[in-house]
């Protein structure tokens, strides 16, 4: 299994822009991948959810982790989450934005 999400959900955080656009919070740098793998330990995901999320969030990365990515990237999260670890993980990504 891949290490936790080569964890880019959602977050080292940019004051840039990309393209014009916001830096969302994103998992792109070496210190975001780590703590995104802890917010994604905590979320106790099955290995299916796992590689979407991975899935998702590498798309958010390629999309230069703008705002309009990020938002997809929790539309899709959603979508294979429940609502329990949906919240957690939006609590979570929260939390580092706030710290960015």
């Amino acid at each position: 299994m891949k290490t936790l999400l080569t964890l880019a959900i959602a977050f080292a955080f940019a004051a840039t822009g990309f393209a014009g656009q916001k830096k969302a919070p994103c998992c792109a740098s070496d210190a975001g991948k780590t703590e995104c793998s802890q917010i994604y330990a905590k979320l106790n995901l099955t290995p299916e959810q796992h590689s979407k999320l991975d899935a998702f969030q590498a798309r958010c990365e390629k999309d230069g982790c703008s705002e309009e990515s990020m938002k997809k990237f929790f539309k899709n999260a959603k979508s294979v989450l429940t609502a329990e670890q949906f919240a957690q993980l939006k609590a979570e990504c929260g939390k580092m934005e706030k710290r960015g």
